[in-house]
């Protein structure tokens, strides 16, 4: 066998032994939210539940608001996503297909901002915030994550590959901008469209910090921060199942979104690195 082949061998092995240790994990976490509490730890448990506690299923949201977790997580994950979609394709058809003065500069600045820690914003972020009144308000987790760097980026190589004669004929035929871009551009980026909107939301359902700081009250609570009041208040071993249960819960959505886009986000991806 050739040096090559051993080596494909080798990463393939490595890459079993990883993902068999990320799903054993996850399957645990499953078998354990179905355990009574005095089943979560010990020397004597096992990995399968004596006697299934279906009632697990409900009990996050009777011991805490975790629907309003939920409902909340929902609502700024999926209105954060549109706002996105909508102001990173805008930003990257202006990068990508006009030309005037100040566009390269404009670009390298919004480029020069991902090397910025969040942590170093969240500070005058927050300030602009309370002073306009968004604190403990969907307006305040919503508007500041209305638009990414990232996402412009993305945008702006994706649609760098929309060939500028389908723009000229369209214009030709008396199409405005809103109806080019709508009508010829985004036909063309649905596949880096779809991998944005997987990344932002699944990013904007992880986020902890930013809410953290401005939703302290449970009425606007995303489920990052819930679930770690939820542990905070539930120590011990008669709280593991229960959190193990809502942390399930919480993952599930974004799970099953990633299954449903995948082939588009890779697709995306590929498109974006110039490799279809």
């Amino acid at each position: 066998m050739r040096r090559k082949d051993w080596t494909r061998v080798v990463i393939l092995i490595v890459a079993l032994a990883g993902g068999l240790v990320v799903v054993s994990v996850l399957f645990y976490a499953v078998l354990a939210a179905f355990k009574s509490p005095g089943e979560s730890f010990g020397s004597g448990s096992s990995w399968f539940p004596e006697e299934w506690q279906w009632g697990n299923l409900i009990k996050p949201f009777e011991i805490a608001p975790f629907g309003t977790y939920f409902l909340n997580s929902t609502f700024v994950g999926i209105t954060v996503t549109i706002l996105n979609l909508i102001t990173c394709t805008a930003a990257g058809y202006s990068f990508s297909k006009f030309r005037y003065r100040g566009r390269q500069a404009a670009f390298v600045v919004v480029l020069a901002t991902l090397m910025v820690p969040l942590e170093v914003l969240y500070v005058p972020l927050y300030k602009l915030v309370f002073d306009l009144g968004w604190v403990n308000s969907f307006a305040g987790l919503i508007v500041p994550a209305a638009t990414s760097a990232f996402g412009i980026f993305l945008m702006k190589q994706s649609i760098d590959s929309v060939p500028d004669e389908l723009l000229e004929a369209a214009r030709l035929d008396g199409a405005g901008e809103l109806r080019t871009l709508v009508s010829i551009v985004v036909p063309g980026v649905v596949g880096p469209m779809s991998a944005l909107a997987l990344f932002i939301f699944m990013t904007n359902w992880d986020s902890h910090l930013w809410p953290l700081l401005v939703a302290s009250s449970d009425q606007y609570r995303t489920l990052p921060v819930g679930l770690a009041a939820m542990q905070a208040n539930n120590l011990g071993d008669t709280g593991v199942p229960i959190i193990l249960m809502a942390a399930l819960l919480a993952v599930l959505p974004t799970v099953l979104l990633f299954l449903t886009l995948q082939r588009r986000f890779v697709d995306g991806i590929a498109m974006t690195a110039g490799l279809k």
